[in-house]
């Protein structure tokens, strides 16, 4: 401590005014960095972006915080200009209802006679058996792989009705026909079509009673429930009733 009692009045001065300058410039520091976590804390409760409650307890140390979004703003073209499309004018309106209505009138102008024949086997019709009936039956295999029958027995004429398989997709498997087996056959005739709509249902009907009596099967109407004598009357009467109505429009 000897070097202290070596200071004079001027030395003890000049320390003294340093210590204060010292302290005049911690105190502004500490005086800025306070008004400085003012200013952000300040920030942050005017809507900085960040929400303190939306931290999520689940996580540790509340995990991360959500971003709040706002709404999106849309240029001068509106919303409902973005979405809309151009609506049809009257003409184009009228032109899909007359599409409509035609579409309509073409199915009803159109009717389609269906029954079954289910073999009463549990191993189904043989493919080669049921084959042998139909061809001694006038039916021939072709389009859509399926068999149809024709006004002549050469294959020519009109086409009078059709047989499908009652396994989907309908087709028959001609290549592999002696290991084919199906549980069951569907003809079908469809109107218009046949020059002689009713005599084309009287022999698909003949077609359908030789597979009956040939293969032990069973006649069933187009609800896959069986046949009878009024069910038969009834779909030739529908044949006929159309026969003439087509008639009608023809004349």
């Amino acid at each position: 401590m000897e070097f202290l009692s070596q200071f004079g009045m001027r030395e003890w001065l000049i320390a003294g005014g340093l210590v204060l300058v010292l302290s005049v410039l911690i105190d502004g520091y500490r005086r800025m960095r306070s008004e400085r976590r003012d200013n952000i804390k300040l920030s942050l409760g005017m809507g900085g972006g960040f929400d303190e409650d939306d931290q999520s307890p689940e996580l540790p140390n509340g995990g991360a915080r959500v971003i709040k979004r706002t709404d999106p703003i849309i240029s001068d073209q509106g919303a409902d200009d973005l979405f809309s499309t151009a609506p049809e004018t009257s003409t184009e309106l009228e032109h899909d209802q007359q599409d409509f209505d035609s579409s309509l009138a073409a199915v009803s102008e159109r009717e389609i006679i269906v029954i079954h024949v289910r073999s009463n086997s549990s191993d189904g019709f043989n493919g080669s058996d049921l084959l042998q009936v139909l061809i001694a039956c006038d039916m021939r295999y072709g389009d859509r792989d399926i068999l149809h029958r024709h006004e002549h027995a050469d294959g020519n004429g009109s086409l009078q009705f059709s047989l499908a398989n009652m396994i989907e997709p309908g087709t028959f498997n001609i290549d592999d026909i002696n290991t084919f087996r199906t549980p069951g056959v569907t003809f079908f005739m469809t109107l218009p079509g046949p020059k002689d709509p009713l005599t084309a249902f009287d022999c698909m009907i003949e077609t359908a009673n030789c597979l009956v009596s040939n293969l032990d099967a069973t006649l069933l109407d187009e609800d896959h429930t069986g046949a009878t004598q009024k069910s038969i009357k009834a779909y030739r009467s529908r044949v006929a009733q159309f026969s003439t109505m087509a008639e009608g429009d023809t004349a």
